[in-house]
């Protein structure tokens, strides 16, 4: 073997090492995140910004506690069911004294609802707006 060909298989050896390295970086991938878990964030009346606090807790089997504050262990709950419907999130839950709420929103896998509305009974808007992050 002479020189030439010596270094041409160093050149492409060195090529295929540096091939082989950057096809082994891995990408940055966001966590995934399911529907079920607890869900912290803000609602709002009427045309008002959300400002007052949300939670939930999204159970697998389509149950749902809603609480009307902050802390889903000391507020006022509600209970009842929710549906995913592709990316599209509604539930309808009572709290103890009979109030009945119907909610909406998009949901993401990142771990965020947007876009939400809430209505009485079993209408999903007309009441207000809301969003959430899940938290777990």
């Amino acid at each position: 073997m002479n020189i030439v060909q010596t270094t041409r298989r160093s050149f492409l050896l060195a090529i295929l090492t540096l091939s082989l390295f950057a096809s082994c970086k891995k990408d940055k991938t966001d966590p995934v995140y399911p529907i079920e878990g607890l869900w912290l964030g803000k609602y709002g009346s009427g045309t008002a910004a959300p400002a007052s606090g949300y939670s939930m807790v999204v159970e697998s089997g389509g149950k749902i506690t809603v609480a009307d504050g902050t802390s889903i262990s000391t507020s006022s709950k509600g209970y009842g069911t929710w549906t995913l419907t592709g990316t599209v999130f509604t539930a309808t839950y009572t709290y103890t004294g009979g109030s009945t709420f119907s909610i909406k929103a998009d949901w993401s896998n990142a771990g965020k609802m947007t876009n939400g509305t809430w209505g009485s009974g079993t209408s999903t808007s007309g009441s207000g707006t809301w969003y959430m992050d899940r938290t777990n």
